[in-house]
């Protein structure tokens, strides 16, 4: 045998792989665990995560057990584990803590004190009037937890702490940022929010309420709401507090004397709807790390979604916010909140409520490269409107690439609203439009929506098909229909053939017909 052709062939071979796994892409997120609802569990949401000693990581949640899933709805609080990082999780939950509330135990915090312990927080809900947090140890790391403390003891009322809020500042205090919702009277709250803390110098131990407390306005005197905040300490010490909020972005407040007391609460450049975001800092590079639903230039049919589910950097402690990143954008069943930050190595795990309202929880691995790619933003892009072309106002025939639309004088028009465009059918026992197709079609190949537009009844809305020589109802909306919202027509015979579709509206203010838009979200996630 040649040897000197075998080794530079077998070079060659090692050069070769070696230029392709250089040109391999940097590594993508990956999600890890889902937590669908199912029978006896309507919801599962609000989780945290700490890593053990040993390199076990522990993911505790709120797993929904009752008929129901709203925030009063019975539940316990669960716990899941990994062993390889968060790559895989177990499949059975354990049970941590069992429902003490008279309605719930939930939104689970989870911090390693600089004394090594494990601090487990958690709100106790008795009633619309009696929420408050909860504080177990485990000083064997997680095995065991012990008896609950009531940090706020004496002054029973409605707190809000979000999951994976509390922390520990380098001077050793625990800051726990809450909105406290007021009462009004025996049967309504306030949930405009009330902003304030609660400190400990002690590892939890005893609590003591921050000296200010707070509502926020705005210039003109009116109440804004605040809910859910959160804080993360600056490199200079101050804590930076960040607010849900009413005003179109996440509002900040900071505090120099360890959450005492706090400036006053500004709008920020972190747009989003009335929903949390979350920050943490970024072990490996220092830098700090939102998690949010960035609505910047968002379209209008997005507006008060929490959708999509993005990311960002900020390199001068939350001053401006670059390397923006969306993870998540499914537009029909998206709702992305209540994000858990959790860094392991050079990843970043994330736990949050993605789909079905709050029901369903997932979490995802990001690796913190990816994080950091310098790839530009594109701005979310909208597909045409059938209608986008069209002048508004009245109209009796109306060719569009769907069809053409008919109806007799004055029965229906082409309107531009803050959801887009579409066309409002005008009501009443008499007025009808319909819609004749290029080409007989399966109704499941039909994409439209029919939107409410008064609150003020009677409403019914109904749309027939014409097959077999007769008109067969196949799509009712009716009084119990959420108002300014796009609802997707859902067939009733999905699989039905034909041309023409009838649409009739009792409501004096009539319907709006209109086409799903397509929204690109630039997402890596669209499911």
């Amino acid at each position: 045998m040649n040897v000197k052709p075998f080794m530079a062939s077998l070079a060659g071979c090692l050069l070769a792989i070696t230029n392709l796994a250089a040109a391999e892409p940097a590594a993508l997120p990956h999600r890890c665990l889902e937590l669908p609802s199912g029978p006896g569990n309507p919801r599962n949401s609000e989780g945290s995560f700490v890593t053990l000693k040993n390199g076990r990581i522990l993911f505790i949640y709120t797993r929904f057990n009752g008929k129901h899933g709203g925030d009063d709805g019975a539940a316990v609080i669960a716990q899941r584990h990994s062993d390889d990082n968060g790559e895989t999780w177990t499949k059975q939950d354990k049970i941590i803590v069992e429902n003490e509330g008279t309605q719930n135990v939930m939104s689970v915090s989870l911090l390693r004190l600089a004394n090594g312990r494990i601090a487990l927080f958690y709100l106790k809900k008795n009633s619309d009037f009696d929420c408050r947090p909860f504080l177990r140890f485990s000083d064997d790391e997680g095995e065991s937890w012990s008896a609950p403390i009531d940090c706020i003891p004496r002054e029973i009322g409605y707190y809000v702490l979000n999951n994976d809020r509390v922390i520990q500042l380098s001077s050793g205090r625990l800051v726990m940022p809450l909105a406290q919702h007021a009462k009004q009277n025996d049967m309504q709250s306030d949930y405009r929010g009330l902003l304030l803390c609660y400190l400990s110098d002690d590892n939890g131990l005893t609590w003591h309420r921050s000296k200010q407390e707070w509502k926020v306005f705005n210039d003109n005197g009116q109440r804004i709401t605040v809910q859910e905040p959160g804080v993360v300490e600056l490199k200079d010490g101050r804590i930076m507090m960040f607010i849900r909020s009413s005003c179109g972005s996440q509002m900040v407040s900071y505090s120099s004397d360890g959450g005492e007391t706090w400036t006053k609460s500004q709008p920020s450049d972190m747009m989003s709807p009335l929903a949390p975001a979350s920050i943490k800092r970024i072990p490996k590079t220092g830098d700090l790390l939102l998690v949010w639903n960035n609505h910047r230039n968002l379209p209008p049919i997005l507006v008060g979604r929490r959708v999509p589910l993005s990311m960002a950097v900020s390199k001068d402690d939350g001053q401006t916010w670059t390397l923006v990143k969306t993870l998540e954008g499914n537009l029909r069943n998206g709702w992305y909140c209540y994000i858990a930050i959790h860094f392991v190595g050079d990843d970043i795990l994330l736990g949050y409520c993605a789909l079905d309202g709050l029901a369903h929880s997932r979490i995802t691995k990001v690796p913190v490269s990816w994080l950091y790619r310098d790839v530009p933003a594109r701005p979310y892009e909208c597909s045409p409107s059938i209608f986008d072309n069209v002048a508004n106002g009245p109209f009796t025939t109306l060719e569009t690439s769907l069809g053409t639309w008919t109806a007799a004088e004055g029965q229906m028009e082409v309107m531009t609203y803050v959801r887009g465009k579409g066309i409002n059918l005008k009501g009443g026992a008499e007025t009808s439009m319909e819609l004749n197709l290029p080409a007989p079609q399966k109704l499941s190949d039909v994409a439209l929506t029919a939107e409410r537009f008064t609150s003020a009844p009677p409403y019914a809305f109904a749309i027939e098909a014409f097959a077999d020589g007769k008109w067969t109802l196949v799509f009712t909306q009716g009084v119990k229909t959420t108002v300014g919202e796009r609802h997707p027509v859902v067939w009733s015979q999905p699989t039905l053939t034909t041309q023409r579709l009838r649409f009739r509206c009792s409501s004096p203010r009539g319907v709006i017909v209109g086409v799903p838009q397509t929204v690109t979200l630039n997402a890596f996630f669209e499911d």
